[in-house]
């Protein structure tokens, strides 16, 4: 449904996307964007840099990433109908890859829409994709129609970026939360994707005709995140208690099986992401040191205070990996209640005020951009760091590859040294398709569904 300026190829690098070109000047702190012409939005409106600067200046106020790469922007102006200007506080490529960022996404919508938003959330989907929105029931489905009057980019297609065709005329999204009833469904036709099945079922899937298994890899993060903000957590001692008890093998085994949908790297990049992959700081990760645990916990005066761990049964392998976690740290003497007592078990309670908020978020690929939302202050955990601060902005403003990947390395020490959430491990999705949905979208890591088809 919606596009920003730029996007990534398949090597994960920045490419025009809504954009036709763009240069750098003013010693890099200049960025002159010159818009495609003859886009139209679904409501029939061609798009125009009074559009972009609105949707892109709304970003920079409410989206986590937006307001990371807005530190570094000074101004931003629609220079004619068809020419963005950005102007930096100090020279960065990075401007680059938080444009082209798909989750907390840099979406160009028409500024009328933005404007009766305001700082809310947008009232009418309207955007300039390959598919356009037609209608939300909820518990049902969402609906996306065609967009006929979509404008294609000329490329050949190039990971995310180039030509996009909807040969679907329409896409139902539909929330299924039973796993075998979602399997049930690809496995009669009923459906032609699932997402999310679990990977006990993969040997099953790779034996059926109809069928073809898709391992999304690398996928995401397992993670335990904790509350800065308030409650023990807030201890640091505390927190590398935490992150000294925990055996990784068995948490990751409990939640996703299969040995081929998860591995144990402590690295903050995914290994695939060669540029910016760091062991710094990992001799923190996996320790399995339950009496150095046991040692830190003295150290912090910790006296049994509760620990409340907030998790989901909707992804059973969040409430598996937390299962065997809150084990792991009652051997540690992490407990949920006064001495003698236990660790409460790990249920949804969205409303509990805790030391320990648990929100297994998976990261999909945010860490795509060294400007990782989950490195964020105001992303979930409220990890608020002063260096690890300076640094990501310093990370933001350096041009340099060899300098970024020094600042990579030391924000990554900081995130082991101040635990700034508890990395369990990768792991990879395992999805289900009708053999007659074909499409490159196969071999990505994100799921799309233009230049995707049904062969009869």
């Amino acid at each position: 449904m919606y596009e920003g300026l730029f996007t990534y190829d398949k090597s994960f690098t920045p490419i025009p996307m809504l954009a036709e070109s763009y240069t750098a000047s003013d010693a890099g702190r200049r960025y002159t964007i010159a818009l495609r012409k003859g886009v139209r939005f679904h409501n029939g409106k061609e798009m125009t840099s009074a559009d972009v600067v609105a949707s892109l200046t709304r970003w920079g106020k409410v989206a986590t990433l937006g307001k990371t790469t807005w530190r570094n922007i000074e101004a931003i102006e629609a220079k004619d109908p068809s020419t963005v200007v950005i102007h930096l506080k100090q020279a960065s490529s990075a401007i680059l890859f938080g444009l082209a960022e798909y989750n907390n996404a840099a979406a160009i919508y028409p500024k009328e829409v933005v404007d009766a938003a305001g700082d809310g959330q947008v009232k009418e989907s309207i955007g300039t994709g390959p598919f356009r929105f037609v209608e939300h029931k909820p518990d049902r489905h969402i609906k996306l129609a065609r967009f006929k009057d979509y404008s294609a980019r000329p490329e050949a297609p190039n990971g995310l970026g180039g030509k996009r065709v909807a040969y679907a005329d329409e896409i139902l999204f539909l929330p299924v939360p039973d796993v075998a009833v979602r399997l049930a469904g690809v496995e009669t036709g009923e459906y032609h994707y699932g997402q999310q099945i679990k990977q006990d079922q993969y040997e099953r899937i790779k034996s059926l005709p109809a069928l073809e298994p898709r391992i999304i890899k690398p996928s995401a993060w397992s993670t335990a995140v904790l509350n800065h903000k308030d409650g023990v957590m807030t201890s640091k001692k505390i927190r590398q208690a935490f992150q000294a008890a925990l055996d990784m093998e068995p948490i990751m085994a409990a939640g996703f099986g299969n040995k081929d949908f998860y591995r144990l790297d402590g690295s903050v990049f995914f290994v695939e992401q060669a540029a910016w992959y760091s062991t710094a700081g990992v001799a923190a990760y996996n320790q399995k040191d339950k009496d150095k645990a046991r040692r830190l916990l003295k150290e912090a005066g910790y006296s049994g205070q509760p620990v409340r761990w907030i998790t989901t049964r909707e992804y059973e392998w969040m409430y598996k990996n937390a299962l065997v976690a809150k084990q792991q740290l009652e051997a540690g003497r992490l407990r949920g209640r006064p001495p003698g007592g236990r660790l409460g078990d790990p249920r949804p309670a969205p409303q509990q005020a805790g030391a320990l908020r648990r929100v297994l978020d998976g990261d999909h690929l945010r860490r795509v951009s060294p400007q990782a939302a989950s490195l964020q202050c105001n992303w979930p955990g409220w990890w608020c760091q002063e260096e690890k601060e300076r640094l990501l902005g310093e990370l933001a403003a350096d041009p340099d590859a060899k300098k970024r990947k020094v600042l990579l390395d030391r924000i990554q020490t900081i995130f082991y040294e101040d635990v700034g959430r508890i990395k369990f491990g990768d792991y990879f999705s395992l999805d289900v398709s009708r053999k007659e949905l074909r499409g490159d979208f196969r071999t990505s890591v994100v799921n799309y569904y233009w230049n995707a088809w049904l062969a009869r």
